[in-house]
């Protein structure tokens, strides 16, 4: 797990993030249609170390909308590098989340604050943010 060992001690010794585990499978109400690949991330971002790229150019794939947990970490990791990979990118707002970030010499924020922050942040410099309503419009108008 590289430095994720080093920063977070529930991975270092092996508690966390582990495949096959609750904390690791696919949330029950959100799961893939049989013909979507499973691409099982090692890192915050999907790209990393995984043939996810490769899959998306395989089916013709320009355009990325992400959703998911964390904002800040996972969501924001692998849009970022969708955009650096010239894809176009999306986030819908309402269909991230995040947790409170305790104070290490900071200041605390709250899930709130870090979620609003991020999604700021790319809206400026990364992608289209989006409510999951705005992008079912855009869908059914066929410009998504």
């Amino acid at each position: 797990m590289g430095r994720f060992a080093d920063l977070y001690p529930p991975i270092a010794a092996g508690t966390a993030l582990i495949e096959g585990t609750p904390g690791a499978a696919l949330y029950s109400e959100v799961d893939r249609r049989p013909d979507e690949p499973l691409i099982p991330k090692h890192r915050y971002s999907a790209f990393y170390g995984t043939d996810f790229e490769m899959q998306l150019r395989g089916r013709g794939v320009d355009t990325l909308i992400a959703t998911g947990v964390t904002t800040e970490d996972c969501v924001h990791a692998t849009i970022r590098d969708a955009m650096f990979r010239d894809f176009r990118t999306g986030v819908l707002s309402d269909a991230c989340a995040t947790y409170d970030h305790p104070d290490l010499g900071h200041g605390p924020m709250s899930a709130a604050e870090v979620h609003a922050a991020t999604l700021v942040v790319l809206a400026q410099s990364t992608a289209d943010v989006l409510t999951s309503a705005e992008f079912k419009a855009l869908a059914e108008k066929g410009a998504a």
